[in-house]
């Protein structure tokens, strides 16, 4: 896997990431389309051919399932936020931030693997 391709993915997730934090501090609207995994870039990255030919990898199933669990977090950030209990969605962002840190190592690991 080219290493490009992973930086891609990694990107989508960064991206993803610092909008549901702008939005939970009160700076822009969050794309609630995006709360759902189905539909954000990230997920249409996962699935799209570049990667179809590494869903065996260990990694890639690993990958999937942090993703999933991060997108369920995030629903319930937006919920907080949006009943306006600012503290609780903050909270709950924090402790999508392990399930972030995660995703990015194995990210970042994939990527070092392949570019040798």
């Amino acid at each position: 896997m080219k290493s490009k391709v992973l930086s891609k993915g990694l990107l989508y997730h960064l991206k993803w990431k610092v909008d549901l934090n702008k939005f939970i501090y009160g700076g822009t609207n969050f794309n609630l389309a995006e709360i759902s995994s189905a539909d954000c870039m990230f997920e249409k990255w996962l699935r799209s051919d570049e990667i179809a030919k590494y869903a065996s990898n260990l990694e890639i199933r690993q990958i999937d399932n942090l993703h999933t669990e991060i997108h369920e977090i995030a629903k319930r950030v937006y919920e907080l936020k949006i009943l306006g209990k600012n503290a609780a969605a903050r909270k709950e962002l924090k402790k999508m931030e392990k399930t972030c840190m995660k995703l990015n190592s194995l990210l970042i690991a994939l990527r070092i693997s392949n570019n040798n």
